[in-house]
C-alpha cells in the first residue's frame, strides 16, 4: 500500500507518521578541518562561523526540533510547518532570513516492505539550506542520507558556501535508491505473474490482489517521481552552480520514472491477460452447458409432455415401443451434436 510517510497517525494533522523518540544530531566540520558532534549549546556559535559546514539531522522532530527551526535558525513559521507536518508531494520554496536566502526542499526515498503482500512506500525528507549548514528533517531512518552526508562532511573539499553542495549530496543520495526498489518491484511483479493460473481461480486471488496493488504504488511512485523531477529542474535555475550535478540527478531521477512506467505496463498487461484467460475459461464453460441444453431440452421436453399429459402414449403396449422411443431421441441428439458441431459451438 503506498503511503507517503507511513506509521502511526501524527496527533492533530491525521497523516502517519513512525513511532520512536525524537533525536537531534549536529555534526560540525571546522574550518581546521576537525569533525565531530555538537550539542544544541554550541549551535549557535558555529553557525556564525561561515568557513565551517554542519550538518542539522532532525529526526522525529517535536519540541526540540522546533524550537532549533524557529528559534537557533531563525526559519518563518510557514518554513517549520512544512518540516513538521507532512505533505503529499514534493517542494521547494526560496526565502531569506537576515537578508540572507535560504533553501527548503521537500524531498522522498522509496522502501519496499514485504508483508502479506509487498509494496512501495515514500518516506519524505525534508531539507533546509542555509550559506554553511544543511537540515534534514525526516520521521524515519534514511540511511542513503546519512551515510553520504556523513562521509561528504568527514572527506572534506567542501565549498566556501557549503550548503546547497550538501543538497545537492542529499537529493542525489534519494534519488539513487530509486532505481534498487523498482528492480525488487520488478522482480516481484514477475513472481506474482508466473502464479496466476487461470485454472486454479481461488489460489490466484492473492496473486492477483498483490499486482493490483503494486499497480496502483507504481503509479503514486510516478506520480512523485515527475513532481520531483520539476523541483530538480527548478532547483537548477535558482542555484546555477549545481545545475551540472543536478542534471544528472535529474536523469536518474528520469530513468526511475521510466522504469516505473515499464513495470507499471508489465503489471497492467500481466492483469489483462489473466482476465482475458479467465473470462475465456468462463465462456468455454457457459458454451458447454449452452450445447448440453440444446440437445437434452428437447428431449427432457418432449418426454415431460408425454408422460405427464397423455395415458395411453402410441406404442407403449408394443414391445418395440421403448427401444423405438430411445432410438429416435438419440437420433434426435445426434443430429443435434452434428448441427452445433457444424455451427462450430460443440
Amino acid at each position: 500500500m503506498w503511503d507517503p510517510t507511513g506509521g502511526e497517525t501524527r496527533a492533530g494533522s491525521g497523516l502517519p507518521v513512525e513511532e520512536g523518540e525524537e533525536r537531534v544530531r549536529v555534526l560540525l566540520r571546522t574550518r581546521e578541518g576537525a569533525v565531530r558532534e555538537i550539542s544544541r549549546e554550541e549551535l549557535g556559535a558555529a553557525l556564525a562561523d561561515r568557513r565551517a559546514a554542519l550538518w542539522v539531522d532532525l529526526l522525529r522532530p517535536r519540541e526540540r526540533g522546533e524550537e532549533i527551526l524557529r528559534g537557533v535558525l531563525g526559519l518563518p513559521s510557514l518554513t517549520v510547518e512544512d518540516c513538521m507536518a507532512p505533505l503529499r508531494m514534493p517542494k521547494m520554496d526560496v526565502f531569506s532570513v537576515a537578508g540572507q536566502r535560504r533553501l527548503f526542499v521537500a524531498a522522498f526515498a522509496v522502501r519496499v516492505e514485504r508483508g502479506p503482500m509487498l509494496s512501495l512506500r515514500a518516506v519524505e525528507v525534508d531539507l533546509v539550506a542555509g550559506p554553511n549548514y544543511l537540515v534534514t528533517v525526516r520521521d524515519g531512518p534514511v540511511f542513503e542520507i546519512e551515510g553520504r552526508l556523513e562521509g561528504r562532511i568527514r572527506e572534506g573539499n567542501l565549498p566556501e558556501t557549503p550548503g546547497r553542495h550538501l543538497v545537492y549530496e542529499a537529493l542525489d543520495a534519494l534519488v539513487d535508491g530509486h532505481l534498487p526498489g523498482l528492480v525488487e518491484v520488478a522482480g516481484a511483479a514477475e513472481e506474482l505473474e508466473e502464479s496466476l493460473d487461470p485454472n486454479r481461480e481461488r489460489a490466484s486471488v492473492a496473486a492477483l490482489e498483490g499486482l493490483i496493488y503494486l499497480r496502483r504504488d507504481l503509479q503514486a511512485f510516478r506520480r512523485l517521481a515527475v513532481a520531483q523531477q520539476e523541483i530538480l529542474r527548478r532547483l537548477g535555475r535558482v542555484s546555477p552552480e549545481l545545475r551540472e550535478h543536478l542534471s544528472d540527478v535529474e536523469d536518474n531521477q528520469r530513468e526511475a520514472v521510466d522504469m516505473a512506467d515499464a513495470t507499471r505496463d508489465y503489471v497492467e498487461g500481466a492483469i489483462e491477460a489473466y482476465r482475458m484467460r479467465r473470462d475465456e475459461r468462463s465462456e468455454l464453460g457457459i458454451r458447454r452447458l449452452t450445447v448440453f441444453a440444446a440437445i437434452l431440452g428437447p428431449l427432457s421436453l418432449i418426454s415431460g409432455i408425454y408422460g405427464a399429459n397423455f395415458v395411453e402414449i402410441p406404442g407403449a403396449q408394443s414391445e418395440w415401443g421403448f427401444p423405438v422411443f430411445v432410438g429416435a431421441q438419440v437420433l434426435f441428439a445426434g443430429f443435434a451434436s452434428w448441427l452445433l458441431h457444424r455451427r462450430g459451438l460443440l
